[in-house]
């Protein structure tokens, strides 16, 4: 059996290799056919792009754990970039028409760089990010990856109400996109060897949303075993807003917006099945009081089933009762994390002058504590905030720094610390964290804030100057060594499952009250460093916010 299986991997090598027009590869599923690209460098690159992993989650399998696909006759034509999966999007430029995409969408990419070896090389695989509300891995290219020899793949998975509705019971568990993302993980397990991959060298990675996501496969039994590391950039589980308050509330008040009878949940969910999605879709917006905040109002959650279950305990219970998965891990932030939503508003004088006339209104959206702080304290929380951070200042174009490093504190930066801190204290597998502050001749914030104005380097910086992407390109000198550096990461960690910089990165250590990171602040210059209040964190732990509770 292993000298048949070697046998067509090597088949499938020579088609790669050999075929003028197309390449070709023969999975058990069926015959596939990619086409040719050419990576920054020039070297050829195989594409298979829209491969089914799963059935399309339609009629009676919306709100459905994903279901297997069967093999499919003859040849597939894996030529072309799917839809991305339906989502009401935060992008400024698609608010004319916020919701797009298509419920048939459970596809994915493999990129595959071309070599005269058979040897098998690692493989990344990339989950995007969007709050859990809006994104696709067809936004992602690895036109710069594919000059290194590892496999990129991306995927899409269900976003927003269709891809996190949860009535907390058996009749819609609950996590469908994350069980979207594990069914992807294990074909890509079961099946990458015949592209050239290496199965037992899977590396997750994902930025924001993407990095929570990494995160989670590590406290769950469903991707056990399926991968040896991952990276979570700017995104663990124990985020406030990566894990969904009241998922019941939401669904009935979902149902009741889409006309469907809330009394009886099985009922409500049967009528729900056959709304039009779009309408679903568009019914977000009823779940984000001021702009797009609280950004994520339908995500992960903690099921309470007793099958088929993603987790069926909180993050933080899972890590300190050492049952997250025992394998290296890194994750770390930007600079100016709070860019990202404060670039939406940031330019807008409108926006800031709203903001700070409401600021006891719009504050528990804006920080998600809404459902985390009791209502009759979210007035006391949201003045103790604001003076901590701006002190007798307006909300304005002149305290906008402090609006930025405020909302990056709360949504990203202090349990970020803290999760390292807590990962790394009940698993024997290293962690090591870092902290990225080079801000490139583009930024994220650049398309979120319609403008050019350099605010600092924020979410999503680091990673978006890797991949090829619209949001972000390197255009300077700086900007593509500091490129190449990344790249060079990501391979590291991929290949060896230990991230070089050539500098010595010391692991997180969760008895030291500082906690050691490196620093990457530009092209080359890497330094390790420490910090024992990062992003305000003695100030937000002093808050009795009813998240990451150990019981």
């Amino acid at each position: 059996m292993l000298w048949l299986s070697y046998m067509l991997l090597l088949m499938n090598c020579i088609i790669i290799n050999s075929e003028k027009n197309y390449p070709k590869v023969q999975i058990p599923l069926g015959q596939l056919k990619g086409y040719y690209k050419k990576s920054e460098n020039g070297r050829l690159y195989a594409a298979y792009e829209g491969i089914p992993y799963a059935r399309p989650p339609i009629g009676e399998l919306r709100f459905r754990e994903p279901q297997k696909i069967p093999p499919w006759i003859g040849e597939l034509q894996a030529i072309k970039l799917s839809d991305s999966c339906l989502q009401y999007s935060h992008i400024p430029q698609n608010l004319n028409d916020p919701v797009e995409g298509s419920e048939d969408c459970l596809y994915l990419n493999i990129y595959v760089p071309i070599r005269k070896t058979i040897e098998t090389i690692p493989v990344l695989f990339w989950i995007h990010g969007g709050c859990f509300q809006y994104g696709a891995g067809i936004d992602y290219g690895a036109k710069y990856l594919a000059d290194k020899d590892i496999i990129l793949v991306t995927i899409n998975y269900r976003l927003g109400s269709l891809g996190f509705l949860s009535t907390e019971n058996e009749v819609i568990s609950g996590n469908m996109g994350l069980k979207d993302q594990s069914i992807a993980l294990r074909w890509v397990h079961e099946n990458i060897e015949w592209f050239g991959g290496n199965s037992n060298k899977i590396t997750l990675i994902g930025v924001s949303a993407g990095g929570v996501s990494v995160h989670y496969h590590y406290l769950s039994s469903l991707s056990a075993g399926l991968f040896q590391n991952g990276i979570s950039f700017s995104g663990t589980a124990l985020l406030c807003w990566a894990q969904t308050e009241n998922p019941l509330e939401k669904a009935k008040k979902l149902g009741a917006i889409m006309g469907c009878p809330t009394d009886d949940i099985t009922a409500m969910v049967e009528c729900l099945r056959y709304r039009p999605p779009r309408s679903i879709v568009q019914a977000t917006s009823e779940f984000m009081p001021w702009l797009y905040n609280p950004y994520t109002p339908f995500g992960p959650i903690v099921e309470k089933t007793t099958e088929n279950y993603f987790i069926n305990e909180s993050p933080a219970e899972i890590i300190t009762s050492g049952k997250a998965q025992d394998i290296p891990w890194i994750t770390g932030i930007v600079s100016e994390e709070g860019l990202y939503p404060v670039a939406n508003f940031i330019s807008k004088d409108n926006h800031l002058k709203y903001l700070n006339d409401n600021w006891e209104l719009v504050a528990p959206y804006l920080l998600d504590y809404n459902n985390t702080i009791p209502k009759d304290r979210h007035f006391e929380i949201s003045k103790l905030i604001r003076e901590h951070y701006f002190g007798s200042k307006s909300i304005d174009a002149e305290s906008v720094r402090s609006l930025t490093y405020m909302v990056g504190d709360r949504l990203f930066v202090v349990n970020s610390e803290k999760v390292a801190r807590m990962q790394a204290k009940f698993n024997k597998s290293p962690v090591w964290f870092y902290y990225y502050s080079y801000r490139a001749n583009q930024s994220f914030s650049d398309v979120m804030s319609g403008t050019k104005e350099n605010y600092g380097v924020s979410h999503a910086d680091d990673v978006l100057l890797v991949l090829e992407t619209s949001y972000l390109q390197a255009t300077s000198t700086d900007d593509k060594a500091m490129q190449n550096d990344l790249l060079n990461f990501w391979v590291s960690v991929a290949t060896n499952s230990k991230p070089d910089f050539g500098i010595d990165w010391p692991k997180v250590n969760e008895s030291n009250e500082e906690i050691n990171y490196l620093h990457i602040s530009g092209p080359g210059k890497f330094s390790i460093e420490k910090n024992n209040n990062l992003g305000e964190k003695y100030f937000w732990n002093s808050i009795d916010f009813n998240e990451n509770k150990i019981e």
